[in-house]
């Protein structure tokens, strides 16, 4: 058994040492610096089945959600130069309270402008003139299509009667022609019959002279009706000789106006091109588009002001978060967080987010957000679908409705740099030491997969 030396010098020296009893260390002491030692050396094997709490880590800033409230710049509208402003950097504004003017580098260009209007107008006046005459001529065409078509096809009409006049002269010719031929040949017969005296000479006579009359006759209506068809057919041609005739008269016509309308149609864009820039080279005021504060004033007024150029930048407003600009469904103000990529798959919406807001103190406990003081709770509203030129995601994380508010506006202001940790499974300290040790990534359970699709969105 070991002693203290104390001790053993007193057994050695004797029990008549009072300043060697003295310097003993108290038993209690003693014993106290044991419990300490043996809480040091157990405290870490304790801690290792203590619940650690997995987190997704990013930086990022406040933002609006609403696009329209976030920082918007404040262009020039014309060619010119600054002339005055009528507000400093930090001035709140309204909407429509003025900003800035300008002036135009050119002082007669409105006046070139204008003059430049007013040939346009002449020119679009005689174009529509144009297009109002060539319709005209359009309608008059097509009135004397009908007429010469209605007249056409009246004499079409009168060759036709013609046609079947002569035809029913044809029939009753040919009828004749076919009575007068056998009565011919049957006196004929009688005349030159052996017995003698059963028909004269004279009938003979007469009936060759009614068979030839009957031939003639009938001659004459077969020429009839060929002059007839001739008629008909010729009367026809010319009906679609008038018809092609004044239809591609009127195509032409159609033609014309096609191109007048066009023409119309382009002095009417340099009309609305050449309004557009009066009124832009009017526009000498600038105005705030909504309610917000002046964060920047880019171009200087001073010494008569820069020249700038349409579209060029002369302010930076930051818009007012209005929540009745924004629907009721979506948040006023977000965090916009960048996490790496190995760290997406781990990320769903709805995770619960601590957040650490840059300026407002706080003392963060990753792996116990229980204890953690200053942070304020948030949810995963967005994950963007593609990564950005450094391979981060980008998340929006919305308040939480169920954890302490978000600081006000005043305070919490859009670009207020911030940091968060999305909240994932509950481990054991030991096994998130064995996990970091060995480089292995956080786990989460997966949602089955739909195996009768190969590809496609994962179920919600």
């Amino acid at each position: 058994m070991l002693h203290h030396p104390i001790e053993r010098y007193s057994t050695v020296l004797g029990p008549n040492l009072p300043s060697l009893q003295l310097a003993r260390t108290p038993r209690m002491a003693r014993r106290l610096a044991n419990l300490v030692v043996l809480a040091l050396v157990g405290l870490p094997f304790l801690l290792l089945g203590v619940t650690w709490t997995q987190s997704v880590h990013g930086m990022g800033r406040a933002i609006a959600f609403n696009p329209v409230q976030r920082p918007q710049f404040i262009v020039s509208p014309i060619e010119g130069r600054v002339k005055k402003w009528f507000v400093v950097e930090g001035d709140r504004v309204k909407a429509g309270q003025r900003i800035v003017e300008m002036v135009d580098n050119d002082p007669n260009l409105e006046l070139r402008l204008l003059d430049e209007e007013r040939a346009i107008l002449d020119r679009l006046r005689a174009a529509e003139a144009r297009v109002l005459d060539i319709e005209a001529r359009i309608r008059n065409l097509e009135d004397s299509r009908r007429l010469a078509i209605d007249v056409q096809t009246s004499i079409l009409r009168q060759e036709q009667a013609r046609v079947q006049a002569a035809e029913q002269e044809l029939l009753e010719a040919k009828a004749a022609l076919e009575a007068a031929e056998p009565n011919y040949r049957r006196q004929k017969e009688l005349f030159e019959n052996k017995l003698g005296g059963l028909a004269s000479q004279r009938d003979v006579e007469l009936a060759k002279q009614a068979l030839d009359t009957a031939i003639a006759k009938h001659r004459a209506a077969e020429a009839r009706v060929k002059l007839a068809k001739a008629g008909e057919a010729a009367t026809r041609d010319n009906l679609s000789k008038i018809d092609a005739d004044t239809k591609a008269m009127i195509n032409l016509e159609l033609a014309h106006r096609r191109s007048a309308e066009a023409d119309v149609a382009n002095i009417r864009r340099e009309k609305a091109q050449i309004e557009v820039r009066i009124a832009r080279q009017r526009a000498q005021y600038v105005d705030a588009p909504t309610d917000g504060v002046v964060f920047r004033l880019l171009a200087n007024a001073e010494q008569g002001g820069i020249l700038v150029r349409p579209g060029e930048r002369l302010a930076i407003l930051v818009p007012d978060i209005n929540p009745a600009l924004t629907p009721s469904d979506h948040p006023g103000i977000v965090v916009e967080l960048q996490i790496d990529g190995n760290d997406l798959p781990l990320v769903r919406k709805g995770d619960p987010v601590r957040l650490q807001f840059e300026g407002w103190p706080a003392v963060q406990f990753v792996g116990w957000p229980s204890v953690a003081v200053g942070t304020f709770g948030g949810r995963v509203y967005l994950v963007d679908p593609t990564a950005n030129d450094k391979g981060q995601f980008r998340i929006l994380v919305e308040p939480d409705p169920n954890d302490e508010p978000w600081p006000d506006q005043d305070y919490l202001r859009q670009g207020v740099r911030a940091q968060g940790w999305v909240l994932l499974s509950e481990v054991t300290v030991g096994w998130e030491l064995w996990r970091q040790l060995n480089g292995f990534p956080p786990v989460r359970e997966l949602h089955p997969k739909n195996k009768s699709r190969i590809l496609g969105p994962v179920a919600k």
